[in-house]
């Protein structure tokens, strides 16, 4: 048996042991239970009733052992800390999971000041009832199902440490809530809201001052353009994102651009839009340190540069304002569809509408392609569902091969062309910017009450200018169109709009524009699916 201090004292045959620690007059007691040293202060200053305590103490540790509960606890900022620690070990040695990040944050956002001093075997069901009003409060509005899931994953590490290290027992832990608000549809851009931002573009670059205010404008260009071409994340996997994950790779004679992106849910490699080279260009041509280089020199050259980066070589982390000036200078802030304001994220949510509807992408390949699952594709993205069925709904899918399909509705692919990769492009070159082409509409007829097909429509020139075409009659509108105007407005019913339509008519065939605006008021929840197989010639 080890010699002990003269300054400390025993009860119970030595299993107890009382010592005062400096600067404090209370005595404390030591003795181990279950192979666990416990220290605990008596709150006495004479001897007698420290000797008298300590006995209790022992006794209630002894009682706690025998009836199975942990003889040992720790205050849950304590064990937190340990969890955090543990994380970033892991997350530095390159082992860890990108969810951790998520972790460290909320429980240094929420938990940490709410349960900070509180033993962690004392958090009931009850209190996270409480702590749930108080972040509810905290955050302004009721968190999202998929926010508490990280919440609570990040908790569960907590209790998860607690056990191992015998703070407490598994069949202490508190259920956890998960009652969060369904995910609500995301705000993004319609493409003629996408052609209205883009053709802002060149008069609000002028407007920005000299120096910093313009370079980040232009770096806020091309940043936006890139999200929307390529499905990226804005924030981590866009500021990973060096130009040493880019890459031009040839297969089956064509020529393709692919980056390796890593964040969220770990790393992926994607297939980017053909048109983003020339993005990827002009961030190049304002770079000094790499302006010299050609596209190929400087994709075999595999820098570890930032891509995301002002002339002088700083990151900035101001794009997020940045954009939100751009929204509010060109009246996009607010996303009529949901309500929301729109943010970089909404450029994520655009690639994934346009890949849907324009491209023609199957759900696996879109979530492969922007590293997320099938189930969140669906959940977010159904209210597509109308327009991804609407060649099924008119039968012109049937009549060509996907290939065939693709190439008569003018979409665009992901390969190069050669000119692409040699044509050098300068800070303030104008390029075509716009994501993948509508399906064409058939020109030149006016089919059977069905609308105008063609005239009377906006065309974009070369130089991106609006050109109205003149219309074909002296009515602006079709009566197709007019007809459905008052059925928007509630002034007339699905039975007027039907006949005005002309639907029950002997060669009946709809315009894709009416298609359209028949699928855009099943959306809105204003027409029927009857009336929608009705107007689409069913």
């Amino acid at each position: 048996m080890p010699k002990l201090s003269p300054q400390t004292m025993t009860v119970l045959d030595g299993d107890v042991r009382l010592v005062k620690r400096k600067n404090s007059r209370a005595w404390q007691a030591a003795f181990k239970v279950d192979g666990h040293w416990i220290r605990v202060t008596t709150k006495c200053k004479q001897l007698d009733d420290a000797k008298k305590s300590a006995r209790m103490l022992y006794l209630e540790y002894q009682v706690r052992l025998k009836n199975g509960l942990p003889v040992l606890s720790k205050r849950f900022v304590d064990v937190a800390r340990l969890v955090i620690a543990d994380m970033e070990k892991q997350l530095a040695a390159g082992v860890g999971k990108k969810s951790w990040r998520d972790y460290k944050i909320v429980l240094e956002k929420y938990f940490i000041p709410y349960f900070g001093d509180k033993f962690v075997t004392s958090i009931t069901y009850e209190e996270l009832q409480q702590f749930a009003r108080w972040r509810e409060e905290r955050m302004g509005h009721a968190p999202k199902a998929s926010t508490l899931n990280t919440h609570n994953s990040a908790l569960n590490r907590v209790f998860d440490e607690a056990v191992a290290r015998g703070y407490m027992n598994r069949t202490h832990v508190p259920v956890l809530i998960n009652k969060g608000r369904d995910s609500q549809r995301r705000p993004d851009f319609r493409r003629e809201e996408y052609r209205r931002m883009i053709r802002s573009f060149p008069a609000w670059l002028d407007a920005g001052r000299e120096g910093k205010s313009r370079d980040m404008r232009y770096l806020l260009r091309d940043y936006v353009l890139i999200l929307a071409n390529t499905g990226i994340r804005h924030g981590t996997e866009a500021e990973n994102l060096r130009w040493k994950h880019v890459h031009l790779f040839e297969e089956g004679g064509l020529t393709f651009l692919e980056m390796s992106v890593s964040g969220k849910t770990g790393q992926r490699d994607l297939i980017c839009r053909a048109n983003t080279i020339t993005y990827l260009k002009r961030i190049q041509s304002r770079s000094p340190d790499i302006a010299g280089m050609t596209f190929e020199e400087l994709i075999r050259a595999q820098l570890d540069l930032p891509v995301f980066r002002l002339p002088d070589g700083t990151v900035s982390k101001n794009l997020r304002q940045t954009f939100k000036l751009l929204m509010k200078q060109t009246g996009l802030l607010t996303c009529p569809r949901t309500g929301q304001d729109r943010t970089l994220y909404s450029l994520r949510h655009t690639y994934a509408t346009f890949a849907l509807l324009n491209d023609g992408l199957d759900i696996h390949t879109l979530a492969v392609q922007m590293g997320t699952s099938i189930g969140m594709i669906e959940r977010h993205y159904s209210h597509l569902t109308p327009r991804l069925r609407k060649e099924v709904l008119t039968g012109k899918r049937f009549e060509l091969s996907p290939e065939e399909y693709r190439r008569s509705q003018g979409i665009k692919g992901m390969a190069l062309a050669a000119a692409d990769v040699n044509t050098a492009v300068g800070a303030d070159d104008d390029v075509e910017e716009q994501l993948p082409n509508e399906p064409e509409n058939e020109v030149g007829s006016f089919e059977q009450d069905g609308g105008y097909s063609g005239a009377g429509s906006d065309v974009i020139d070369a130089d991106d200018a609006v050109v109205p075409k003149q219309p074909a009659f002296d009515a602006v509108k079709s009566a197709a169109e007019r007809a459905f105007d008052l059925f928007d407005a509630g002034k007339i019913g699905e039975a007027g709009l039907m006949a005005a339509l002309g639907v029950s008519r002997d060669g009946y065939v709809p315009t894709e524009a009416i298609a359209h605006r028949a699928l855009d008021a099943v959306e809105a929840g204003r027409l029927s699916e009857a009336a929608l197989t009705r107007v689409l010639g069913g």
